[in-house]
């Protein structure tokens, strides 16, 4: 009896272990129930398009709620690394400078994976006439007093403006010995003191046309400077740009077409969402490519190849999956 009680024993032990770990597994299996996607402002394009992103989601993929928040560039993809958010918007050369612990990050951030390029934004210096500088080669030669704008400090548009400024022999430094200044403000503030007489030219990376450009242009005469053919190639080289002419039609106030370099914006996800839950997520947006193109007009631009390319940021395994068998990767 001692001997088929303690088989009796070991056996409920078992049985009850069983029990136990399998609402475990079943539990670590569990897929997400909600996604949260990390995006602009409302009233830009970032906030328009995440908007867009969030409902091809919540049509697509029934069972789980995707909501949205608002961010920046730099802090969504830290969201990322922290494991806040789930999917992000951003720019693909300031995810390779995350991964690279390069300015304005701190250390390596490694859970970075794209899943699409959504579009490209052309980098435009948009400057007054008035002060006779027709390319920015003429700042250093000219040591002329700018007052410029290159966006928020520590942001890819700033970051960028710096870069192509040194491409060109100078520096925000050199500016102000030149005894010119740096604001480091948003668009609106920009266009603002642009108006105001107290701003020479400003700089970023927006969509084309820009409205508050082609309104600006109403009131005063202004032009947009074009980049040299080695400078495009020097800052395709270090960020992950693209080369990209602003038409001369884009605009009323141009007399010619613009070459200069475009950011790819991309959708980002954390390394740890599962393989299948990204494929379902890329193919979505592919699927949903009309309604998305009604959402702004910056997604009119969506096709496989476009959307593969996310500029040397690595796609994650579901996204790459979905690619494959649509015949945008080999």
């Amino acid at each position: 009896m001692k001997i088929n009680g303690g088989r009796n024993h070991r056996l409920f032990f078992w049985v009850l272990l069983a029990v136990l770990l399998v609402p475990m597994i079943a539990l670590s299996a569990e897929k997400p129930t909600k996604l949260v996607i990390s995006g602009g402002t409302a009233g830009g394009a970032w906030g328009a398009v995440t908007e867009g992103v969030a409902e091809a989601l919540r049509t697509s993929l029934p069972g789980i709620a995707v909501s949205t928040t608002a961010g920046t560039d730099a802090t969504n993809f830290m969201r990322i690394e922290k494991g806040s958010s789930d999917l992000v918007l951003g720019v693909a050369s300031t995810a390779l400078r995350a991964m690279g612990g390069k300015e304005p990050f701190k250390t390596k951030m490694v859970r970075i994976r794209a899943i699409t390029t959504l579009f490209e934004e052309p980098f435009q210096f948009v400057i007054l006439k008035s002060t006779g500088i027709k390319d920015l080669a003429d700042i250093k030669y000219k040591k002329y007093p700018l007052r410029h704008s290159p966006n928020k400090k520590g942001n890819f548009m700033e970051i960028a403006c710096e870069e192509i400024f040194k491409q060109y022999g100078f520096d925000y430094q050199a500016v102000k010995s030149y005894k010119g200044k740096i604001f480091f403000n948003s668009y609106s503030e920009s266009i603002n003191l642009l108006r105001s007489g107290s701003l020479d030219s400003l700089s970023g990376c927006s969509p084309v046309p820009t409205t508050a450009f082609q309104e600006l242009s109403g009131t005063h005469d202004i032009t947009i400077l074009p980049l040299s053919e080695k400078v495009i190639s020097a800052m395709n080289k270090e960020f992950g740009t693209v080369r990209m002419v602003i038409p001369r039609k884009a605009y009323k106030f141009l007399t010619a077409d613009v070459p200069t370099i475009a950011a790819k914006n991309i959708l980002a996800c954390e390394a740890d969402l599962p393989d299948d839950l990204v494929y379902k997520i890329t193919k979505a947006i592919y699927e949903k490519r009309t309604f998305l193109s009604g959402i702004h007009v910056v997604l009119k631009g969506l096709n496989p190849k476009f959307m593969a390319d996310t500029g040397r940021v690595p796609l994650h395994p579901g996204a790459q999956k979905f690619y494959k068998e649509i015949g945008a990767l080999k």
